[in-house]
């Protein structure tokens, strides 16, 4: 029957044409005139293409490294040898036989420290399926961390070489329905060597270390989209695992190299590992709904409940303090362990609009951690062949972390173009920390108070114009932390301004001030002086484009910075009070000019100069500066040649072994089509 209705329309719609055609032929003599002026459609009209893209590909030149390897390694890692430096590549299918559309993008490979690579595949209401790769290579290794005073040859107090891969892949199923199912899976995978600090009673080592971890995360559920509601519903889990060996066979004195009670410790061998496993699964909803024109709400909820078992092995030789003018050189500890850490999130979040100058912000988010474990340890402390002290621990610890913060936001538009911000944030919350050494075994338990003030400012002079100002304080009440912010005022102030079309500024300030007392109940803690920080940043940038940067281009920025930071804290080695006061000015300075001839087609030759540097002056003093200079010539409409030449030098005058200086240039090809 379908057929036969099928036919019989497309019949009536023939027949329908047909008796119009006599109609359409007899037009006014003007028509007719400019019909038969007008150019005649060609009979091979060019056909949409169906492939574009963008591929950079070229070879990287750096020059032999002068100065620390280790340290440029650190700051800039990039490497000799080809690469693929961009390729961004779209593919469209127009009888939509697999997909009507197929995006991927790639970055960076070639030996970088960091490659990207993109796939996003869709079927206009039928599937959308995203994929997304990184790769990072993180190395950093300065000789002076940790151990400012140690000689270049000296291990690193805390390194690391290691590589981690990251992927998502999301499947969504009838994208822009109202119901769309989708399913989703994320791998977060690190592996890698380093140097890490054993420590030991009154002393630390640094030692080899095997780096292992890795996450699978599996998530499934149902967004439901409508004009005024949507929600999401979302059930999920994953797997995890944390392993780490560190060893050492050679005789190391650690960072204590004073003899303690007329004794040397020295750890001339050791092996120590740990391997922590671990599930969760976890249910999230989310919620945002418009009920009416002037409110709109917002919700979210999840429930975790992760789990964990910890295998612990330590075991090592050399001379060791056990406490009390004891020494030991031999010991072993077996530790079994296991946890479950439930979690609650929640938030919500209405906007309220009164008419058109008033607006009300009101959210509430609440976070709930609690983590019962229990762990049985075994360690034997041995003098020779002869054992000194054995002991069993069985241990049940209990953590409990629960942290809200409700804030209210009023917006009020005095006149069109200026707009004050009100507000007020109340942060509060409790914790009970299993007991520690500082407060003498005995659980530790803390409070969290916070009354914030908030205020802001709006202004707009003109269309291209725009002014913003935005404060927050506290007196300071209760805290978990002495480095948290506690009695502080900050103040964010921001300008936009384009003067006429081809000339654009932006300026911005930022300020902190954070006073934090001592009200430690610790008996070891409480002669501590309060902590003090004091942080400001301005910046300002221009942009010059005269018609449109069509032949020349200008960019510049600037900012200085400003950081004080004086604690108190409790060395691990001596547990004696030592003071950590910290200070840097900086300033930074950017600016790249593009030049390409005038009369030239729009794939013109064009060069580009210009560079960063940066200068600070305090407790670490560095120099750093980075030249750049860029020249492209198209070859013809569719390869374009470009070089690019860039010099690296850092130098600090505290630790001059901590230097280097590179030249580093870049030859390539671009092809677009």
């Amino acid at each position: 029957m379908k057929p036969l209705f099928v036919l019989l329309l497309s019949a009536g719609l023939t027949l329908a044409q047909e008796q119009a055609k006599p109609a359409a032929e007899a037009k006014p003599p003007e028509e007719a005139k400019a019909e038969a002026t007008a150019p005649a459609e060609s009979p091979n009209p060019t056909p949409e293409r169906n492939f574009n893209f963008q591929i950079d590909v070229g070879n990287r030149f750096v020059q032999d490294v002068r100065g620390d390897l280790n340290t440029y390694r650190s700051v800039v890692n990039l490497g000799s040898g080809p690469k693929l430096l961009g390729l961004e590549a779209q593919i469209t299918d127009p009888k939509r036989r697999i997909f009507d559309r197929l995006n991927i993008g790639a970055h960076s490979w070639g030996g970088d420290p960091y490659n990207t690579l993109r796939i996003d595949m869709e079927r206009t209401g039928a599937y959308r399926l995203t994929g997304d790769y990184r790769n990072i290579q993180y190395f950093n290794f300065l000789p002076s961390f940790a151990n400012p005073g140690a000689p270049q040859t000296l291990l690193n107090q805390r390194s690391y070489d290691a590589k981690r891969r990251m992927s998502n892949v999301e499947l969504e199923l009838m994208p822009g329905r109202w119901i769309v199912p989708y399913v989703s899976f994320t791998r977060d995978d690190g592996s890698g060597l380093g140097i890490t600090p054993y420590v030991a009673n009154s002393n630390e080592y640094p030692v080899p270390t095997v780096l292992d971890d890795g996450s699978n995360i599996f998530r499934g559920g149902v967004r439901i989209e409508l004009r005024r509601f949507h929600a999401t519903l979302e059930q999920g889990g994953g797997t995890f695992r944390d392993n780490q060996r560190i060893f050492s066979s050679l005789r190391n004195l650690g960072n204590r190299t004073a003899p303690i009670l007329g004794q040397q410790l020295v750890l001339t061998d050791l092996l120590q590992s740990y391997q922590v496993e671990g599930r969760n699964v976890f249910t999230k909803g989310l919620l945002t709904a418009a009920p009416a024109d002037w409110v709109n709400l917002y919700a979210s909820f999840i429930h975790s409940r992760p789990t964990t078992d910890v295998n612990y092995t330590d075991r090592g030789s050399g001379l060791f303090l056990l406490g009390a003018g004891r020494f030991f050189n031999t010991f072993q500890s077996l530790l079994g362990a296991e946890a479950k850490m439930p979690r609650n999130s929640g938030s919500a979040a209405a906007e309220i609009r009164g008419g058109r100058w008033v607006r009300i912000l009101q959210s509430f988010w609440t976070d709930r951690f609690h983590n019962a474990s229990s762990a049985l340890l075994a360690e034997q402390f041995l003098t020779g062949a002869t054992p000194v002290e054995a002991r069993n621990l069985f241990t049940a610890e209990r953590l409990v972390v629960n942290y809200n913060r409700q804030q209210t936001d009023g917006f009020l538009d005095v006149i069109p173009k200026v707009t004050l911000r009100g507000g007020y944030r109340y942060v509060w919350g409790d914790a009970v920390t299993p007991p520690s050494l500082l407060t003498s075994g005995q659980p530790s338990t803390g409070q969290i108070r916070m009354h914030v003030g908030l205020a802001g400012l709006t202004v707009r002079p003109t269309a291209k114009v725009r002014a913003n100002l935005d404060y927050e304080g506290s007196p300071g009440d209760k805290n978990y932390f002495r480095t948290s912010l506690h009695n502080y005022h900050q103040v964010r102030a921001r300008v936009q301004a384009e003067l006429p079309a081809s000339l654009r500024f932006a300026s911005s300030f930022y300020f902190l001030d954070n006073y934090n007392p001592n009200t430690s109940p610790a008996p070891t803690l409480r002669n501590f002086a309060a902590y003090e920080l004091r942080n400001y940043a301005i910046s300002g940038s221009l942009q010059w484009m005269p018609k449109g940067g069509k032949h020349f281009s200008l960019l510049t920025e600037y900012t200085k910075s400003s950081i004080r930071s004086d604690v108190q804290y409790l060395a691990p080695q001596t547990l004696l009070t030592e003071r950590s006061y910290y200070r840097d000015e900086g300033h930074m300075v950017t600016t790249l000019v593009d030049l390409r001839p005038r009369g030239a087609a729009p794939r013109s030759p064009y060069l580009s100069v210009g560079g960063s540097l940066f200068r600070s002056g305090g407790s670490r003093p560095t120099n750093y500066y980075q030249p750049v200079g860029r020249l492209a010539l198209p070859l013809n409409a569719i390869v374009e040649a470009y070089g690019e030449w860039r010099w690296y030098g850092m130098t600090q005058a505290l630790f001059l072994y901590e230097g280097f200086r590179t030249h580093m240039g870049v030859v390539g090809l671009r092809l677009t089509r």
